[in-house]
């Protein structure tokens, strides 16, 4: 984590979660003591501009490295990374790979980079087996302005760096018989983290029926698979780098940002050997030839839940963000998803539809909905809780400290 800016938000959200509070604030610093009673005491810059900025971090990380029995470098790393979603990509092999890697092999890694990328932006927007030449514009906008880190040691290791600093819900300052507001900047930065969830989870399906199943996926099984947001891209940049022959595994981390809510129900990390690229390639070719359908996906906040009870199904009314403006969309849901959707709408939680969206000139927008459910960038409330109670590390899941 070389090079990552260090804010105050980010030093307040990790002390938070190691059990720190603040005990003296002002405007240029605050002083911070461990809940625990003990008599340390650390003093934390808040103003960046400041010229003794970089001086008094670099105190607060050594007392504090001190203080936790770690280096000064591990505990700036975890500091840095508090908003940060850190994808890895790791190419290995045995007789090939250790710190260094073939060219051939380094591009590929490269490359497959930008197409797991461009890709979970494209199916993020819509579930499409095979985007060709329709590649989202947005997409491609969007794998520019992701970055990479330094390679790290463990066979070869490509970091995907993306900045995550939004809010799970949206706020109930509006009050309860207020409609929530869809706030245009909140729906912009949520895109990063709905990539990587999109990523991860297209990743996850691509390892069950490509390498997990032993056998051909059917069409069906690759329908399913396109709904879950695999594509003929993502199967490429997999097989881009199993195909130059130097890497005997391709496996992908998923180190979600530790001060935000993790997607849901995620696996942390998935495996394609060298042995899979068949399969991967397979699907991939059938993808390319298969009739295409096109689902859009989008996301927003339920405004309205209404239904007759002799009816078998509800209509839902959400404001969602599409091609940059705030459009009302309206659809029926059958009361299985209707009930999942008044509850979203209470807990102001935002939600994901995907279907066949129609927006008529001057008319209502509605959509024919194939799939309904909470966003899945981030766990509900009960997902959170249930988390918790598995994990014995509760601090995990520690909302960051509110901070001006």
């Amino acid at each position: 984590m070389r090079g990552i800016r260090v804010d105050f938000q980010d030093t307040a959200s990790y002390l938070t979660r190691a059990e720190w509070h603040p005990v003296l604030q002002g405007p240029l610093a605050e002083i911070w003591e461990p809940r625990t009673g003990d008599s340390l005491r650390l003093m934390v810059p808040k103003v960046e501009a400041a010229p003794d900025y970089s001086a008094m971090m670099k105190n607060l990380t050594t007392e504090l490295a001190r203080y936790e029995g770690r280096s000064p470098d591990q505990v700036r790393e975890d500091i840095a990374r508090q908003f940060l979603d850190i994808t890895k990509l790791r190419a290995a092999s045995e007789d090939l790979i250790d710190d260094t890697i073939p060219l051939q092999a380094g591009i590929a890694l490269f490359e497959s980079a930008k197409g797991l990328v461009t890709a979970s932006a494209a199916s993020t927007l819509m579930r499409q087996g095979n985007f060709g030449r329709n590649m989202p514009k947005r997409a491609i906008s969007h794998a520019k302005q992701v970055r990479l880190g330094h390679t790290l040691q463990g066979s070869y290791i490509l970091p995907i760096i993306t900045e995550v600093r939004v809010p799970d819900v949206y706020s109930l300052d509006e009050g309860a018989d207020v409609d929530p507001s869809l706030d245009l900047g909140v729906e912009e930065a949520r895109f990063d983290r709905r990539v990587n969830t999109t990523m991860a989870h297209a990743l996850q399906v691509l390892e069950e029926i490509a390498v997990r199943r032993g056998r051909i996926p059917s069409i069906s099984d690759m329908r399913d698979a396109v709904a879950e947001g695999v594509s003929r891209e993502l199967c490429d940049a997999i097989s881009r780098v199993l195909t130059t022959g130097q890497v005997d595994n391709y496996d992908i981390d998923f180190d979600w940002a530790p001060a935000v809510m993790p997607p849901r129900l995620m696996a942390k990390r998935v495996d394609f050997p060298r042995e899979a690229v068949f399969v991967v390639d397979e699907i991939a070719s059938t993808l390319r030839r298969v009739e295409r359908v096109e689902e859009q996906v989008i996301f927003g906040v339920v405004t309205n839940c209404a239904a007759l009870l002799d009816e078998d199904s509800g209509r839902v009314t959400i404001k969602a963000a599409i091609d940059g403006r705030v459009r009302t969309v309206k659809f029926d849901l059958d009361w299985q998803s209707f009930s999942l959707a008044s509850r979203c709408m209470t807990e102001r939680r935002p939600v994901a539809v995907r279907g066949i969206l129609h927006m008529p000139s001057g008319r209502q927008a509605t959509m024919d909905v194939n799939g309904f459910g909470p966003d899945p960038s981030t766990m509900t409330l009960d997902e959170a809780l249930s988390a918790v109670d598995m994990d014995s590390g509760h601090s995990q899941l520690r909302p960051p400290r509110e901070t001006n």
